[in-house]
This record gives C-alpha cells, structure tokens and sequence, in this order.
C-alpha cells in the first residue's frame, strides 16, 4: 500500500521557489489501477517521481508498504525501488544496442538473487507473458514501438514488483498498438499488480478503475469507475 499524507514539493527558482505539490493526501491499496491526470505542469512528473523513490527531497510522509522512504539512505532506496517498482516510460528507456533478453533481464543484476541460467528464465517467461519471446535475440533498435513498449514492460515486471508505475505508456505509439499495450495492463492488474499511470490521455486513464486529477500542483478530483458507470453524463 502507498500511503502519501501532507506531501509538499518545491523547487527553487531564482531567489525564490515554486510550490511544485501542494497538501497532497492520497492512498492507493495493493491490486488497484489508478490513473493519475492532468495537464502539462500540474505536477504529475512530480509525483511520478516521488511515487518511483527517485526523488526523497519533499515535506510530508510517503510510506510504501509501511516504509517511509524518507528515511532510508540511498542503498536502501535503491533496494527498495529495485524490488517494489516496475518502471513503463513513453521513450522506452532500453538499451538500444542490446538484446532483448539482456534488457529484461537488466533489473535481476541488481538484487543479487539468482544465478546467470535463473534470470534468463526469468526474462523467457517475461517476454512469452507479453507476447513477444519469439524476439528474444533481437536488439531493440530492430524492434517496433510496439515491441520496445512490451519489452519494457517484460523488464518492469521481472521482478516481480508490487506496483507497476507507467508514465505516459502509449504516447510514442499509434492507436492500434496503444490498445494493445492498455490491453496489457489490464491483464496485469487482473493479475494481482498495483497499477499507476501518468497520463493526460483520457482513453488511456478509462482502463483504470479510479482517476485522479491534479492541477496546479493540488489533487482538485477523484473518481472511481462505478461512479462514472452510475454517472456517465458528469
């Protein structure tokens, strides 16, 4: 569970600073799909990266499975976000140059766990999860956006994280291939996984069951799916 309470950010600007998040209260529950909205400066990257323990630098508590992550050091922030998160970023964020196998199996290097023959099975049973194994030997830079977007998704996964943090997950894809990839998701939070998406995209904020809105900074709505199933015209 993520339990965020009185969360305020600010950045220096000059000889001043800009209030980035503002009283932020919010809890997302383990299995949910959450949506988190708004335009372009509200402070959704913020968040995002505070959400994603890149960034410890705030005022207020934000625990993750009862830890709060500002109290822990940068190994064990590391640690923390190596096997609690999984990252989707909109540019992909792989190694171009690699092999698709090598890419998935990039986070398993980290946690010290398993041995070399592990976590290729490991990254196997990713890639066939997401429908694309038969790439394996590939490098990405021969891939689609389509496939790289599965392939980071196969690595955000490996780990077998609690929550799964998606910014902007089908913003560098065409219409087709950004369902699919929703598609994906759902699966995935039909699966068990916590699932947060970044995202100013309507259609892609309509396959989570809850919606959050941020502008300027301040939660300013939230809403659940039966709410808009009980209200379709509001």
């Amino acid at each position: 569970m993520i339990e965020i309470t009185g969360l305020n950010k600010y950045y220096k600007v000059g000889k001043g600073r800009m209030h980035a998040l503002k009283d932020i209260d919010l809890s997302i529950k383990n299995g949910e799909s959450v949506a988190i909205q708004g335009k372009s400066g509200a402070g959704k990257s913020t968040l995002m990266h505070i959400l994603g323990l890149l960034d410890n630098s705030f005022d207020g508590s934000v625990r993750i499975d009862g830890k709060e992550i500002k109290n822990l050091n940068d190994s064990k922030t590391a640690k923390l976000r190596n096997e609690k998160i999984g990252f989707v970023m909109q540019d992909f964020s792989l190694l171009e140059n690699k092999s698709v196998m090598m890419n998935v199996m990039l986070p398993l290097f980290f946690n010290n766990k398993y041995n070399y023959r592990k976590m290729n099975e490991l990254a196997e049973e990713m890639l066939e999860k997401v429908g694309i194994k038969d790439q394996a030997k590939k490098r990405v830079n021969q891939l689609s956006g389509g496939q790289r977007q599965r392939v980071a998704i196969a690595r955000a996964i490996v780990n077998d994280p609690s929550y799964i943090l998606a910014d902007e997950p089908t913003g560098a894809l065409d219409t087709k291939t950004s369902s699919e990839i929703m598609e994906l998701f759902k699966s995935l939070n039909a699966d068990g996984k916590t699932v947060i998406i970044i995202t100013h995209d309507n259609d892609v904020a309509a396959i989570c069951k809850r919606r959050i809105e941020i502008s300027d900074g301040s939660i300013v709505s939230e809403t659940n799916a039966s709410e808009e199933m009980q209200n379709p015209g509001t």
